[in-house]
């Protein structure tokens, strides 16, 4: 492992000698005192990838391909760090006043890499690809446009798109964020579906590729003729390495400046290592469903205390590597903008033995269980996946707290396809499982009555409000409308959320700027970052901002 470790490290440094042009190349590993080093800037940020199979975003399902075009393309629509939504290639949009079309205007004066200017044909032909991709299910984006019945161009506006939908119950903007491609680059719509190897992007967005080596490297610098403010001064030089792992190895020697890890052992992972760990919340959230099926578990008083006995600062703590946070609902943290860090059902024992005895439970014989007026028991198996070690150590945790309420608690430990087997048929009383929930946050799955949801959930307010949340509504109707969401799921506790993961940056101490990733764009104000690095002290600085440029 040490020597795969070196060797990794010394292709890189090769690498990166190699790359300088003509001039030489910054020597960052020389051995000079710190009387003989000075400080420079530097614009080039380097960032570690695997392998991609195609930067065409209508096909392409790699994460770091998916990442990097977030820098490229724009979509109609886009996300604020809480999700509403955002206008970004749209200026403006109106709903048929029956909900079943919508539409939009597009930003004008807005130029493709290339210069050539973005108009609504370029959209219904990014919907069309995108649609056609579906049938094959070779698109990230087949959910998004799965509603849309066609589209239609204005003739005398070449900036106004019209969609029309099968339903109007799933037409929320929150579907058209996908990106936009340009017509033009392409034959025809069948060009548009392939997923070629050295395809280069033509996108609206900040960057532009302005090299790319399918085994090496992706270097992106700026789009000159983006539409907004944020011009970028720097280079993104992304690396492209065996495994991402091995990045923080390179750390070490300046020739990475920033990487994401999404594994929950990461701080043991970057142990005496000179980087700094910005945590940011993922969208997989740790969840405890229950068995509605089970009557005692139909009482809310009972759901709330089983939640009051679960110590979730612990579960963080020994089980996911302090990796998590807590939060009220198994919505995003903080969805549009609405609070959500915890303030109910937290670990209260005493309460949760008090709602019990509101619900009738006690222990009436002394025997160390609880029961009702009928003589019947509270029995809990809480069924999880035994691969997961995560939620096997939380499953213990969840038990312990249950214990001390003197309820039965068994804990059933499945591979993944007796877990799911279980799951199904309805064979638990709590599952602990997980999800990772798209972007839109559209939770019917889960939640609505009609979607066939695996606890047996069932509320009629809530599925209309469910059902409202994903059709044309304000982006102040949808707050609202989520504001009832909200207290429906504090009151009646369907599901209880343990933790949402976390993931971090790993950020080099050289690199400077505003480090805001969310989990939907990694690289969030990366036009402003740069490299302070330490040189030799004769070293010209104009020779440092040339280093590594390709």
């Amino acid at each position: 492992m040490t020597r795969k470790i070196i060797a990794i490290a010394a292709i890189f440094i090769i690498t990166l000698s190699s790359l300088a042009g003509c001039g030489e190349t910054t020597n960052f590993l020389n051995g000079t005192t710190e009387k003989e080093k000075k400080t420079v800037r530097s614009e080039d940020v380097y960032i570690p990838i695997e392998k991609v199979r195609t930067l065409n975003p209508i096909v392409t399902k790699d994460e770091d391909a998916y990442y990097l075009n977030k820098l490229i393309y724009e979509g109609l629509f886009g996300f604020d760090k809480n999700l509403a939504i955002t206008n970004v290639l749209a200026d403006s949009y109106t709903y048929a006043a029956d909900g079943t079309s919508i539409t939009v205007n597009l930003k004008q004066g807005v130029f493709w890499q290339d210069g050539v200017e973005l108009t609504a044909e370029d959209v219904k032909f990014t919907m069309d690809a995108i649609a056609g991709a579906s049938y094959t299910n070779s698109t990230l984006y087949v959910t998004n446009i799965s509603n849309v019945k066609n589209t239609k161009l204005d003739s005398k506006n070449p900036y106004q798109i019209t969609i029309y939908f099968n339903n109007p119950l799933n037409s929320s903007l929150s579907n058209f964020t996908f990106p936009i491609i340009p017509k033009h680059q392409f034959k025809n719509l069948d060009a548009a579906k392939k997923g070629e190897s050295g395809f280069i992007p033509i996108g609206t967005g900040i960057y532009r590729v302005a090299d790319y080596n399918e085994l090496s490297h992706i270097i992106l610098k700026e789009n000159e003729k983006y539409h907004g403010d944020n011009h970028p001064t720097n280079t993104l030089h992304f690396q492209i390495i065996p495994k991402k792992q091995d990045a923080i190895n390179l750390m070490d020697v300046n020739n990475i400046s920033i990487t994401i890890s999404k594994e929950l052992d990461r701080d043991t992972i970057y142990t005496n290592k000179k980087v700094n760990v910005i945590n940011f919340p993922s969208n997989e959230v740790e969840l405890i469903g229950y068995n509605f099926r089970n009557p005692a578990l139909k009482d809310a008083r009972v759901r709330k205390a089983i939640a009051s006995s679960i110590d979730t600062e612990e579960i963080i703590e020994s089980a996911y590597f302090k990796n998590g946070i807590q939060n009220d609902t198994i919505y995003f943290p903080n969805f549009l903008g609405i609070n959500s860090s915890k303030a109910n059902n937290l670990y209260d024992i005493t309460k949760a033995k008090s709602l019990l005895k509101e619900a009738g439970y006690n222990d009436k014989d002394g025997d160390g269980l609880l029961e009702n007026a009928l003589n019947e028991t509270i029995t809990i198996n809480i069924l999880v996946n035994a691969e997961d070690q995560s939620r096997v150590a939380a499953a213990q945790i969840i038990k312990e707290g249950l214990d001390q309420l003197l309820i039965r608690t068994n804990i059933i430990s499945k591979d993944w396809n007796g877990y799911n087997s279980d799951l199904v048929s309805g064979n638990y009383d709590l599952y602990l499982g997980g999800y990772q929930i798209k972007e839109n946050y559209d939770l019917r799955f889960l939640l609505h009555t009609n979607y066939s949801n695996l606890t047996g959930y069932s509320n009629s307010t809530l599925d209309a409000l469910l059902d409202k949340m994903e059709s044309g509504i304000s982006q102040e109707d949808r707050k609202a409308t989520y504001a009832q969401i909200s207290e429906i799921m504090t009151d009646d506790l369907p599901y209880y959320c343990v933790l949402y993961k976390t993931y971090g940056s790993i950020v080099s101490p050289t690199l400077n700027g505003e480090i805001r990733p969310t989990f939907l764009n990694l690289y969030q104000g990366a036009e402003k970052w740069f490299m302070m690095l330490e040189v030799p002290g004769d070293q010209e600085e104009k020779t440092i901002n040339e280093a590594g440029a390709y």
